[in-house]
C-alpha cells in the first residue's frame, strides 16, 4: 500500500472515531468497560486526540502530493 493511501485511510478511521466520541459527548451516551463507567470527559479528550490524528494524517496525505509535484517540476526543469 502506498504511503499516501495509507495516510488517507488512517485519516478516515480517526475521523470516524472522533465523530463518535463527539456524538457520545453531546448526547451523554453511557459507556462501560469491564463494569466501570467511563465519564464523558474521557470522550472529550479522545475526540481532541482522534481529531488531531485525523488532521495530521490528512495533512501528510496532502504533503505527499506536494512533494510529488515538486519532484515533477524538478524533472521538467532538468
Amino acid at each position: 500500500m502506498k504511503q499516501k493511501i495509507f495516510n488517507y485511510v488512517v485519516g478516515v478511521i480517526f475521523s470516524i472515531i472522533a465523530i463518535l466520541h463527539l456524538v457520545r459527548s453531546i448526547f451523554g451516551w453511557e459507556a462501560q468497560i469491564g463494569g466501570v463507567e467511563i465519564v464523558i470527559g474521557v470522550s472529550v479528550v479522545a475526540f481532541i486526540l482522534a481529531g488531531f490524528l485525523a488532521y495530521t494524517a490528512f495533512s501528510l496525505t496532502r504533503k505527499g502530493n506536494d512533494n510529488q509535484e515538486i519532484k515533477d517540476e524538478e524533472n521538467i526543469i532538468k
